[in-house]
């Protein structure tokens, strides 16, 4: 089985699902929830609403109604900070109103997910990147490339090496994986992301530029 292709900087552990308003810690005192709102974007059929069901509750449903935009709420604890999570999965072909509306509705993570079997999905998400960082100015460190379907060798049409030559030019985040193939590989996106933001929030710029030193430094995975 093709693994995902990432390379954390840590061990990965699955934050365990919470709903809390504010939770008070073992020395007493309180720490408030942070919200953080993602935007899911990409052509219609590359597993933009498989990726998010199964990076939230694990669960994989193959078909869904490429025309129904959802937006799903869910908690967690990440290394003692509660996350409250707004994501939202867009629908429908992608449009310059769309792409604004989720920066202008205050999105602070992007996942741009193309299909390794459609050679037009993937041009299409990088100009969905090029877009939103140069015309909306958005940062690097909060976009992530994602590659899905990786588990149809056969079909394949992107390589590996094209998203990953990509995501180190625009200097964003890449991963590879198979949404089909089990939960772990989903998760571990989601919440490597969710880490690398909550770390750029506590330490400022510092983190920014660790972030883009761990992109750049990652090295080619074998497939």
């Amino acid at each position: 089985m093709e693994k995902c292709s990432y390379h954390p900087t840590a061990a990965y552990e699955r934050p365990p699902l919470k709903s809390p308003m504010v939770k008070r810690r073992k020395n007493g005192t309180t720490s408030s929830v942070k919200n953080v709102q993602i935007a899911v974007l990409g052509k219609d059929g590359v597993g933009k609403s498989a990726f998010t069901v199964r990076a939230l509750t694990r669960r994989f449903i193959g078909e869904y109604d490429k025309t129904l935009e959802s937006t799903y709420r869910h908690h967690v604890e990440l290394d003692g900070q509660f996350l409250s999570l707004d994501v939202l999965d867009t629908a429908g072909k992608n449009s310059l109103e769309k792409i604004d509306n989720c920066v202008h509705t205050g999105s602070d993570l992007f996942f741009v997910l193309y299909s390794t079997i459609d050679r037009s999905s993937f041009e299409e998400a990088s100009l969905l990147c090029q877009y939103l960082l140069k015309t909306k100015n958005v940062n690097p460190a909060c976009l992530i490339l994602v590659g899905n379907k990786s588990d149809l060798k056969h079909f394949r049409e992107v390589d590996e090496y094209e998203g990953r030559l990509l995501a180190q030019a625009l200097e964003c985040g890449f991963y590879q994986l198979s949404v089909s193939e089990g939960f772990d590989d989903s998760q571990n996106v989601l919440y490597s992301t969710l880490r690398q933001y909550v770390n750029t929030q506590k330490h400022g710029s510092p983190s920014i530029r660790l972030f883009f030193d761990n992109v750049l430094s990652r090295k080619k995975s074998v497939a």
